[in-house]
């Protein structure tokens, strides 16, 4: 028998996962809901914030998609100097980026742009991620330049992805196919959640060789 979701049910647990998550500032954020659509208004003190508030939305069950109408609304200006310097140790100490010095940041304007080469684009993400970590970021443009060390044959990429996939614990991966040619990964099928579509994309993007993603993947 199918589930059927309500839409107070939806807000209930968007707000329950959103309002636990210690990475958010919840005090000004309402959740709405209609036909399954999440609707987030308020402030919050930072972009990931922001952003962090519609990825916990879009993990549960039942939501079609997600309207992110959080502001941010700084504590205080930062300058360019201050940004940079954030954005710097944030990609110095994350564990997920081999080798840091490779990576360039310059700040204008509170636009952060970062330059340089990595080894696969799960590192390219992640140096988003440390930019949009720090306050006073405006926007972010990466023009990382994705460098895998060795070629790989498909055969290899696709076995990588499927293990990935298998792998994480948010994604029902039973009912996903991996197909891969001349490095791009198609992914076709069908997963219980929108959020486990956005997933499985990120998840084959973290596979060292991975040239591109289509993701076909449905909800069902």
């Amino acid at each position: 028998m199918a589930v059927t979701f309500t839409d107070e049910g939806i807000r209930q647990n968007v707000w329950d996962e959103i309002s636990h998550d210690v990475r958010i500032d919840s005090s000004d954020i309402t959740v709405t809901v209609t036909n399954g659509v999440v609707y987030l208004s308020g402030a919050v003190p930072t972009y990931s914030q922001k952003i962090t508030a519609a990825e916990d939305a879009r993990r549960i069950k039942g939501v079609v998609d997600v309207v992110n109408n959080l502001t941010v609304r700084l504590p205080r200006v930062w300058t360019d100097a201050e940004i940079r310097d954030t954005v710097r140790r944030n990609l110095d100490r994350d564990v997920r980026i081999s080798n840091p010095a490779d990576i360039s940041v310059v700040v204008s304007g509170g636009v952060v742009t970062l330059s340089g080469t990595v080894p696969s684009y799960s590192q390219k993400s992640a140096a988003s991620d440390d930019a949009w970590a720090a306050p006073g970021v405006v926007d972010v443009i990466n023009d990382i330049a994705v460098v895998p060390p060795t070629a790989r044959t498909d055969a290899e990429i696709e076995a990588d992805v499927r293990r990935v996939l298998d792998q994480d614990p948010d994604i029902n991966a039973a009912r996903i196919r991996v197909s891969v040619v001349n490095g791009i990964v198609h992914l076709r099928g069908s997963v219980p959640t929108y959020y486990q579509i956005d997933q499985a994309s990120d998840d084959a993007w973290s596979v060292p060789g991975v040239k591109g993603v289509v993701n076909e993947l449905t909800v069902s």
